[in-house]
């Protein structure tokens, strides 16, 4: 990119500019959910409790209903498979956006495990499996069960023995979802699914080109985890390090680099946003919070130093492919939480890194309390084990 003077700032100011930007220096009103959602890039899905507690950490008196009813009634919101082959909330108008960037790396890269022996060739699934698929869910959203069963008995017996074809972990409806044809639906407890065209019909998918939507989709993500660098990018969106460069370079009239001090990577910054970066207040202390596992803070950069120092991060990042829920303290990732919860009662486990300080102490056992009265409990515990 072309050489400029770069500006410089310090690690902590690149932390509150972050938290700030993921709405965790302050909360925001109710009425701003879907605005929230369209700021932090979407909502991590692939584990069930984590759109809720990641909402719950960042609106002022939330509920699960007002999730429910931005997915299932308003449908300002919408469940997809998009970036890094994982399940996402996003915001419904912006679905072509996220759709058209994203869609080619998994039929190039993500979805590669979905060939012979144990799934039929493409041209099979596209002309044989999706129309019986799209024809059954006619008649309105399905389970996963259901459509198994429908579509297995209208297929040949050549095709019914691909027993992985409706499988859990996405499958054939997974592949759908990445060509536009089908989303999430209704849940009522049950993970239903329904054709796109049907659940959206005012959303049209062909509004961009690729090339706009992964543009488009850069200045989306460094507006809600910038300043980030190429490498950041692709990290988070699945898209690969050559292609997220191009994107970058065709993008760059509208970026500012900025440079931190132990941060050996370019990182780019959208120029409208400059000027808040330079305003951050970094003497304000920021309030402690309970992050779900899989949190988008977390899942935003390949080099994590703004938020986790790197001794601990094989506490955070886990095997399988698996994200700890964690404790953000003065603006850090300073432990991991887990909770068990009855009817009743609610016991917080809490694991810090290191010792905390009194003041943080005090704030994760009122977290805690919030937390019991969000899940509707009587009685909280909370245990602190170093």
């Amino acid at each position: 990119m072309a050489e400029s003077t770069v500006f410089e700032v310090s690690l902590k100011e690149l932390n509150r500019f972050y938290l700030m930007r993921h709405h965790l220096l302050s909360k925001v009103e109710k009425d701003k959910l879907e605005k929230l959602v369209r700021d932090i890039c979407g909502l991590h899905s692939q584990f069930p409790t984590t759109p809720s507690l990641s909402l719950w950490n960042r609106i002022e008196s939330f509920q699960k209903n007002l999730l429910e009813e931005a997915l299932y009634i308003k449908k300002s919101l919408v469940r997809v498979w998009c970036m890094r082959g994982t399940l996402h909330i996003i915001p419904s108008r912006e679905l072509p956006v996220y759709h058209h960037a994203v869609k080619r790396m998994w039929f190039e890269h993500h979805g590669r495990y979905m060939r012979g022996p144990d799934w039929p060739p493409l041209d099979i699934r596209k002309g044989t499996i999706y129309p019986k698929i799209l024809e059954t869910l006619k008649e309105g959203p399905l389970t996963r069960t259901e459509l198994s069963t429908k579509v297995s008995a209208m297929l040949e017996p050549s095709l019914q023995r691909y027993e992985r074809l409706f499988s859990a972990w996405g499958g054939i409806l997974k592949e759908m979802c990445y060509l536009g044809l089908i989303a999430y639906a209704e849940s009522n407890a049950k993970t239903r699914f329904a054709r796109l065209d049907h659940w959206l019909p005012h959303v049209s998918l062909e509004q961009v080109t690729e090339k706009e939507a992964q543009t488009k989709l850069l200045q989306k993500y460094l507006n809600g985890y910038g300043p980030a660098s190429v490498q950041d990018f692709a990290y988070w969106s699945g898209i690969t390090i050559s292609e997220s460069r191009k994107v970058f370079e065709e993008t760059k009239q509208a970026l500012e680099e900025i440079r931190v001090e132990g941060v050996k990577n370019q990182l780019w910054l959208l120029k409208d946003d400059f000027n808040k970066l330079k305003e951050i207040d970094v003497d304000e202390k920021p309030s402690v919070r309970l992050l779900p596992k899989f949190d988008p803070l977390l899942l935003g950069h390949k080099d994590k130093s703004r938020i986790l120092k790197s001794e601990h991060s094989k506490q955070v990042f886990r095997p399988a492919g698996d994200v700890a829920a964690t404790v953000l303290a003065g603006g850090y990732i300073k432990g991991t939480w887990n909770y068990k919860k009855t009817k009743n009662k609610l016991t917080v486990n809490v694991s810090p890194f290191e010792k905390l300080e009194k003041e943080d102490l005090t704030k994760i056992h009122r977290e805690a309390e919030a937390l019991g009265d969000f899940m509707e409990v009587g009685q909280v515990k909370l245990s602190v084990t170093y």
